[in-house]
């Protein structure tokens, strides 16, 4: 009678240590990497909430956020800044982090980087096909050397229209980020048509979106998580 209760407790012991296996969720470290659009730059040339800090918010909610490191995305930084900085696996002293530890610890990835710099280039010229193929090639480089610490679920945010940048071009280039995405398992967020609804705008003349933008950025990876 004693053996068949002591089989019974340890029969209970297993199936709900193999209940809470199952049903427990795995903690979510969370990545941003990118520029303006990641950092959440305003028309006023303040950074506010962007479409990470929705994610995280999700993630909290929903007792999945593990952390969040947000501090290697910088306004105006452009794909051969983060290249470099990856390269020389640059460190946040103030987190005792460095960007190659963050990448390989990280569960979820997000990586907007391209707006400002192909912005800031379309103030001087109109885009010229070098500096198309520069930027492409850049971004082959930085996706190739982010899987390389990587293989979980990375989400690529494509470029819109800004400033003097032709619809034509930018076609051209989310058309090559999408294929770069696919060739390298990245998760493809299409943003081109952003640019045509006023609502997503503070001002007439900034590129940079407002919280319903970066919310609506926010849904489309949130649903795909």
């Amino acid at each position: 009678m004693k053996k068949k209760i002591l089989i019974i407790i340890i029969i209970g012991i297993i199936s709900t240590f193999l209940i809470y296996q199952f049903n427990k969720q795995e903690k979510i470290y969370f990545l941003s990497l990118g520029d303006g659009l990641a950092t959440g730059m305003t028309a006023y040339n303040i950074e506010g909430y962007n479409f990470n800090d929705y994610i995280r918010d999700d993630l909290e909610q929903k007792e999945q956020l593990e952390e969040f490191i947000h501090e290697f995305s910088k306004t105006d930084q452009t794909v051969e800044n983060l290249i470099i900085s990856i390269e020389n696996n640059y460190e946040l002293e103030e987190l005792d982090l460095t960007i190659q530890q963050a990448l390989a610890k990280s569960k979820l990835i997000t990586l907007a980087i391209g707006n400002d710099e192909l912005a800031n280039i379309s103030l001087k010229s109109n885009l010229t096909t070098k500096e198309k193929e520069n930027y492409i090639n850049n971004m082959k480089k930085l996706t190739k050397l982010i899987r390389n610490f990587n293989d979980n679920k990375i989400y690529l945010i494509g470029i819109y229209k800004v400033y003097n940048l032709k619809q034509e071009d930018v076609d051209a280039i989310n058309e090559s980020l999408k294929q770069i995405a696919k060739e390298l398992d990245f998760n493809f967020v299409d943003i081109s048509n952003f640019s045509e609804k006023k609502e997503y705008f503070l001002t007439n003349n900034s590129y940079y979106f407002n919280y319903k933008g970066h919310r609506e950025i926010a849904n489309k990876i949130i649903e795909n998580i």
